[in-house]
């Protein structure tokens, strides 16, 4: 199993705390209040009346569903090492020469009892099942995936092999190639081997070359040509597998592109492919696929891409390789940028409160190794430019010590040709009550965010090549649905807002929304628009200086909006529908429309227009609407 080793600034002054029933527990941050560890070791919430935590576990995890398969006389034997883990594996030979590689499934499935299945080869590849001619090459890769005793799928693996029996497991790549970080002259390309290996790549007549082994592998590409097309061969052990990818366009060309995005890609029910280990593979491959065919250059994912909030990093790493395996056949072409959305905190839950029956939540720590944001770091590979982390501001309880979760890869932006994309995260350090945990509440920004941000924008500004400015939050600044309750607004109570060591910070929701508003807004003039994807829609907002943002009676200050600018809504990535609910701007939303749908921005030098397409159905939602000229 791959873990991507997360670099970070190495937490000092750590005090564990001893229980004789648990033993050593994680010393509790210096940013929390109001939760302490009880006599038994358990968490506990003393200012909510002592609840104490679930302990919850994840049921399913990647290190057992992806634990190596071994050759037998007969064909390959899965084993994840669940006793009285009972279902079925469909299995099938991978298409290895497709430039899209899918799994051809086999007509039949089998049995797995205690964890246990066999993949028949030598019985099974015959005569018109034998399809790639496996027997005759005596090596091949089989896909399979292993459902519970319901049908539901829980993992979708890869194993490659040789010989005509007995079979011999080689080293295989269980997931990617996967090209991230786009850029004129390059990319990084990662990937996940079963089992450790040293893996060169060769791209362009240079080749590149990891210093050891291991299983998680991204290898930067570089000194290539802008905007060309060019065939990269990932070599490791005995096998070769070929792809393509084309480097950014040249910073300020100015040619025409186009690029997509989608999110709330997380399971939901209807059955099949909807459920696939807690993403809708079903609509998230068939976004990707729609975008490749509208020749998008790159994919923006804005958050909630699983069922998440997982208690331990091995359960979101299950989920998230079923996201990125949907995404796989396209990915090793296209890059893939993702945002860090509500559903991918790792949450410690406590008891429900017997009167609402809601539970209370807090981030998991350490923070360095088992937050959500660690997690995400560990399982994407995003650009690492953005800031560290909340440490440093003026509510740093401990200057000298790393406090808070890491910013690393879910803040960032990168640019393509003459657009910036700065991506926010709105769902940091998420607490469900920061009053009594501490902790920020859903859409709120933090102090050293916002300066990222601000200083971001002024070098996107002030950058000739860049004509366009989108930044990229999962909570909406003007939400419509389901979020009006919580997001950039809490039903327009400027109370809400984030508390560190118990003590709120001096800006609330609103003044925060505010603030961002007035950096993109008032003093960018390149910048163009919000993407964001907490609402299950796609929805187009123009907003204008006359277009209400505050309730009646709203007794804060106010901002006056400058110009005009448009937030698009696209959480129609699978999830179930949000219908459109009041708020003060609830009339200005055209194109209001269900998942599963993708958005596409198209430019041309100066001219920015926006498409949609309902993916099941490829009927235009809306076409050609203007963004700027």
């Amino acid at each position: 199993m791959k873990i991507k080793q997360l670099l970070l600034i190495p937490v000092t002054g750590l005090v564990l705390h001893a229980s004789a029933q648990t033993g050593v527990r994680p010393a509790i941050p210096a940013v929390l209040d109001g939760v302490t560890y009880s006599p038994n070791g358990r968490l506990m919430l003393t200012k909510a009346g002592n609840v104490e935590d679930l302990e919850k576990k994840d049921l399913y995890t990647l290190s057992a569903f992806s634990a190596s398969p071994v050759g037998s006389e007969t064909g390959i034997l899965l084993d994840i090492h669940m006793q009285g883990f009972a279902g079925t594996v469909a299995y099938g030979p991978l298409d290895e020469e497709a430039l899209s590689p899918t799994v051809a499934f086999l007509p039949k499935d089998v049995k797995m009892t205690d964890g246990k299945a066999l993949l028949e080869i030598k019985k099974v590849f015959v005569r018109s099942n034998d399809f790639f001619k496996l027997a005759e090459k005596g090596k091949g890769v089989l896909g399979y995936r292993i459902m519970d005793n319901s049908g539901r799928i829980i993992y979708e693996g890869r194993t490659a092999f040789e010989g005509t029996g007995p079979y011999t497991v080689v080293p295989t790549i269980i997931e990617g190639p996967m090209i991230n970080d786009l850029q004129p002259g390059g990319c990084i390309i990662s990937y996940e081997t079963q089992t450790p290996a040293k893996t060169t790549i060769e791209v362009g007549g240079k080749t590149f070359t990891e210093p050891g082994e291991g299983t998680h592998h991204e290898i930067s590409v570089y000194g290539l040509e802008a905007g060309k097309r060019y065939t990269y061969t990932v070599t490791y052990g005995k096998r070769r597998d070929v792809h393509t990818f084309q480097t950014a366009a040249a910073a300020g060309s100015r040619k025409p592109f186009a690029f997509a995005f989608a999110s709330a890609n997380r399971a939901t029910t209807g059955g099949g492919e909807r459920d696939f280990g807690g993403t809708n593979y079903q609509a998230t491959r068939t976004i990707m696929a729609t975008a490749a065919i509208h020749q998008a250059v790159f994919m923006q994912v804005q958050g909630d891409i699983t069922n998440g909030a997982n208690p331990s990093d091995d359960g979101h790493a299950l989920e998230y390789a079923n996201f990125k395996r949907a995404l796989e056949p396209f990915w090793g072409r296209i890059p893939v940028y993702v945002g860090f959305g509500d559903h991918e905190a790792s949450r410690s839950v406590f008891a429900p409160d017997p009167v609402t029956k809601k539970s209370k939540s807090i981030e998991v720590f350490p923070y360095a190794t088992a937050s959500g944001e660690a997690s995400f770091a560990r399982a994407f590979v995003n650009p690492a430019n953005g800031p560290l982390s909340e440490d440093g501001a003026v509510y740093d309880p401990n200057p000298n010590n790393i406090d808070f979760p890491t910013y690393k890869e879910n803040v960032y932006y990168y640019t393509y040709d003459n657009v910036a994309m700065i991506v926010l995260n709105t769902e940091y350090w998420e607490s469900k009550d920061p009053m009594a945990t501490s902790g920020c509440p859903e859409g709120y920004i933090m102090d050293q965010q916002v300066k990222w941000l601000r200083e971001t924008m002024h070098k996107m500004e002030n950058d000739p090549h860049i004509d366009h400015i989108f930044v990229v939050t999962h909570g909406a600044v003007f939400p419509n649905g389901d979020h009006l309750a919580d997001a950039m607004w809490w039903d327009g109570d400027n109370k809400s807002r984030a508390v560190v060591a118990g003590v709120p910070l001096s800006k609330g929701t609103i003044e925060r929304r505010d603030e961002i508003l007035d950096i993109c807004v008032n003093n960018s003039k390149k910048f163009l628009a919000f993407i964001s994807g907490d609402e299950h829609n796609f929805s187009f907002l123009p907003v204008t200086p006359q277009t209400p943002i505050y309730l009646e009676g709203y007794a804060g200050k106010k901002i006056q909006l400058k110009r005009n600018f448009f937030c698009i809504n696209n959480g129609a990535g699978g999830s179930a529908p949000y219908a459109l609910l009041p708020s003060p701007w609830s009339g200005g939303y055209k194109y209001f429309t269900e998942p599963p749908a993708l958005a596409l921005i198209h430019v041309d030098g100066g001219r920015v227009t926006l498409s949609a397409v309902r993916i099941e159905t490829f009927e235009n939602i809306c076409e050609s609407v203007r963004l700027r000229d």
